[in-house]
């Protein structure tokens, strides 16, 4: 235990002093929730006509609410990185899984790291529970600073005095930044996994950011295209080993689908408020059908992405324990 956490306080020591921790802050802290303010602003401003409040169904109040309150900054800060693509969250757990693991063997650290503490198991571990609480940090900052960007918004200033209020759903809202955190444990370990597969940082970097969806790609290229019913002569073999139902329901089971489930949730609360039924077919939504998750529940979510975390995890250790490192 010792070995852990003196690993863990080395590397937080470490991460203090790396330059992109305060640029991914940066971004996460204080260009999103500026941003989100801006537009409250001009949406504000542009809907508080005669002409619009009696012609549209929702008030600009109520936008301006579900946008720019406290609440509806920390639900945005939570969902709109992992609706962005490549994913923010996944570019996240790539620079941290490039600091944590990759900076090490460009910098030809390997064998004075694990001289200083030979215990594979507990570098490792104290590298990926490092990142992981860095993660936190990043993560439950937006949740944090919402209060303050909420109360900003409600000054009674000349480009602000937006009609806001701190109400909300705020434990259901935090209990959503826990799973989604806890959830990030399979992107981090596939992060590693990539990184130290590939030995290169910039590589897995790549890797991290467009495997996923890549293999997904093909996936729903193939299921559109072709399809897996009537029989033809690609699908015949699916159809002999009875595997078209299991392959139909196979995106219930990507690992962006679930990693973001958590972060995706609140989309169907904002999509209501604007005026769209999110229990609509997922065709008439578009994109948003993909997005808002398909009929895929947290729980469900929760059992795959512990699947995942499970496979990453023993391979990255598999890997990490018995191979020579230089």
């Amino acid at each position: 235990m010792n070995a852990l956490l003196n690993v863990i306080n080395a590397e937080l020591f470490k991460v203090v002093r790396k330059r992109r921790v305060y640029i991914l802050a940066f971004l996460w802290w204080v260009i999103l929730p500026v941003l989100i303010l801006f537009v409250a602003r001009i949406l504000l401003q542009n809907l508080s006509t005669n002409f619009v409040e009696n012609s549209s169904p929702i008030a600009p109040s109520t936008i301006v609410e579900t946008l720019a309150s406290p609440f509806g900054i920390a639900r945005i800060s939570l969902m709109l990185p992992s609706v962005i693509s490549p994913s923010f969250y996944m570019m996240v757990l790539a620079l941290l899984a490039a600091l944590f693991i990759g900076d090490e063997r460009s910098q030809n650290m390997w064998k004075t790291t694990l001289t200083a503490q030979p215990n594979r198991l507990s570098v490792i571990f104290g590298k990926f529970f490092a990142a992981m609480i860095v993660y936190g940090v990043l993560l439950f900052g937006g949740f944090l600073l919402s209060f303050l960007y909420g109360a900003i918004g409600m000054l009674p200033l000349p480009f602000l005095s937006l009609p806001t209020s701190f109400s909300g759903e705020w434990l259901g809202l935090l209990k959503l930044y826990a799973l989604q955190w806890l959830f990030g444990s399979a992107g981090m370990f596939f992060a590693f996994l990539m990184i130290w597969l590939l030995r290169n940082a910039v590589l897995g970097i790549i890797a991290i950011l467009f495997a996923p969806p890549i293999l997904e790609g093909i996936y729903t290229i193939y299921a559109t295209l072709v399809g897996f019913q009537p029989v033809n002569r690609i699908n015949l073999v699916f159809q002999t080993l009875r595997l078209r139902k299991t392959l139909e329901e196979l995106p219930r089971y990507f690992f962006t689908n679930n990693l973001y489930a958590p972060a995706r949730k609140p989309l169907s609360e904002i999509v209501g408020a604007l005026g769209v039924n999110p229990g609509s077919n997922s065709g008439d939504l578009g994109p948003l059908g993909a997005i808002l998750g398909n009929g895929i529940t947290l729980q469900s979510s929760a059992l795959v992405i512990t699947g995942y975390a499970l496979i990453f995890g023993l391979i990255m250790l598999w890997r990490f324990t018995r191979e020579d490192v230089s």
